[in-house]
């Protein structure tokens, strides 16, 4: 009677695992947004990784609905398929979890990356492209400039070559990159050429 009545509360556990994990694997997709942007105030926020890596984000929603779905699904396959005892269905319903949400981490980071294209940015990239000062760069001071690279918009902290203040609006180009900020010049307009 009890391994009857520790195998139908361990079946809950499991049913309710397998749920729950449905439950939370749809309501992410549902609920889910598609980006970081500010009607009100025209701010588009940007990230950018830098290091070019893939994400694996073992604590998204993705890979813990995947956990507990697979968890409850394969301890069920496991007690009432396989009459496997309860500690041997709860090491295989874990290990089986584990490895499926790590692998759908892996996999989903991947396609990500590959569908949003590449993010890594690299300082050449940003050497010599014209930038719009967004913050006004006071005299000795830091202020920001906005930029597009790779059809992405970016900002960044900036200074000005010679330390002179630039004023908002002002188009700039981007002589340095040090760290996050970069070191910037205002654009020269270009000469005309003379008409013989």
């Amino acid at each position: 009677m009890l391994d009857f009545a520790n195998a139908s509360v361990l079946n809950c556990l499991y049913f309710s695992m397998l749920a729950a994990g449905l439950v939370f694997a749809l309501g992410t997709l549902l609920l889910s947004s598609g980006g970081d942007a500010d009607a009100d105030g025209g701010d588009v926020d940007s990230d950018v990784d830098v290091d070019g890596g893939g994400d694996l984000r073992i604590f998204s929603p993705v890979s813990m609905a995947t956990f507990m779905a697979v968890f409850g699904a394969t301890g069920l396959i496991a007690t009432i398929g396989f009459d496997v005892n309860a500690r041997a269905s709860l090491l295989i319903a874990g290990l089986v979890a584990a490895g499926a949400s790590l692998g759908v981490a892996y996999i989903y980071g991947r396609v990500l990356v590959a569908m949003h294209g590449s993010t890594d940015l690299r300082q050449a990239d940003m050497l010599g492209i014209d930038a719009m000062v967004i913050t006004p760069i006071p005299l000795n001071g830091m202020g920001e400039v906005m930029f597009e690279v790779n059809s992405e918009r970016i900002t960044r902290p900036a200074r000005s070559t010679d330390n002179s203040a630039i004023a908002r609006g002002a188009s700039v180009v981007i002589d340095q990159v040090t760290g996050v900020h970069v070191v910037v010049r205002p654009r020269q307009p270009a000469t005309p050429v003379p008409s013989n």
